[in-house]
């Protein structure tokens, strides 16, 4: 079993707490992926389960150890780092099975590993070359083989696809992928990239300054995000967030004079002010109206079109296949209302 819990998990620096009271569980054989923006924690808190970083207080469990106070190297875990860390001087073949040298293998052994690890990763061609000679792709490939190779309970990805260009990405994210439903390991994976979250992942742990905001399914956390920072950061291009004021029932957008929602009885005994979320799919272009179109994005078959309110704001509106307006023109825009998210504006979260 390499399902991995993690109990009240705390981490300090001096003074300086970066890890507050992390819960979490990651099923056997889970693709669970942590994301949120730079300095909120997920890669100090996938090192302190690799064991690169002490736990100041809480427990780490991987399958049926405690590994807390464990060395990583007999914590049944491999890591792939964002930089490949190849050796230049050895041949893919020889990064491949370094490792496993260090710990006396026999040599059999190792070459059946190594020719393993290589025909799930496609690198069969590639195993007497030198990685100078390797695209970063390959060489990313050949990090991920001298992981397979020690046959990891859990495997520990620390942004791998950072240093390659966006084809790239494209191309190992269905690598990895694949990788996983092939070898049905617990896979931990950090990014900073919610693309890579949501197209990778079976769950989501989204972090903010040390602390857990929502954990869920990629399209859980896109369609029911419990706060306004969730909403935020999961969907690309980002959802639109307007303050409102009730009035009679009526949620009023100061920014958009022309749309007004129903909200309910109980919302409106509670709070006379919210924060509307719509996201950019939800919205459509109306032919009147005061918004001034910024720019555009033409992405082909889909547009992204940035308007600018009477009050400064910034709403996005996703088009297909429409006659794109020109920068300056003034248009409006409808809502799919069915569709819209309220939140607190003290408490920054969901009102249902």
């Amino acid at each position: 079993m390499s399902a991995v819990k993690i109990i009240n998990a705390t981490k300090k620096y001096g003074d300086i707490q970066v890890i507050h009271g992390i819960d979490l569980d990651i099923k056997d054989g889970e693709f669970c992926v942590f994301v949120g923006p730079s300095g909120c924690g997920k890669s100090t808190l996938l090192r302190m389960i690799s064991g690169l970083e002490e736990v100041t207080s809480g427990d780490i469990h991987i399958g049926d150890k405690n590994v807390t106070k464990m060395q990583p190297a007999d914590r049944g875990i491999a890591m792939v780092f964002q930089s490949y860390a190849l050796y230049p001087h050895m041949t893919v073949r020889e990064n491949m099975a370094f490792g496993l040298k260090m710990t006396k293998v026999p040599a059999a052994v190792i070459n059946e590993k190594v020719n393993e690890a290589a025909s799930i990763l496609h690198l069969e061609p590639y195993l007497d070359r030198k990685p100078k000679t390797l695209s970063g792709g390959q060489r990313q490939r050949v990090a991920i083989g001298r992981a397979i190779v020690r046959g990891p309970e859990v495997f520990l990805f620390d942004e791998p696809l950072s240093n390659l260009d966006a084809e790239l990405r494209v191309e190992m994210r269905v690598e990895i992928t694949r990788l996983h439903r092939e070898l049905g390991t617990t896979i931990i994976y950090v990014t900073h990239d919610q693309v890579e979250a949501m197209t990778l992942a079976d769950k989501i742990v989204v972090l903010k300054e040390g602390r857990i905001q929502q954990v869920g399914t990629p399209l859980s956390l896109y369609d029911d995000p419990q706060n306004i920072f969730v909403a935020g950061f999961i969907g690309s291009p980002t959802i639109n967030l307007l303050k409102g004021s009730i009035t009679d029932g009526k949620l009023s957008i100061p920014s958009l004079e022309t749309l007004k929602l129903d909200v309910s009885d109980t919302i409106t005994s509670l709070m006379s002010e919210l924060i509307i979320g719509l996201r950019p799919q939800h919205l459509k272009l109306a032919k009147s109206g005061d918004l001034e179109v910024e720019f555009t994005e033409a992405l082909g078959d889909i547009s992204y079109i940035y308007l600018k309110t009477q009050s400064g704001d910034r709403v996005v509106v996703e088009s297909r296949d429409e006659k794109l307006p020109s920068t300056s023109a003034k248009v409006g825009i409808e809502a799919k209302t069915s569709k819209a998210l309220f939140f607190d504006p003290k408490t920054e979260l969901r009102v249902k």
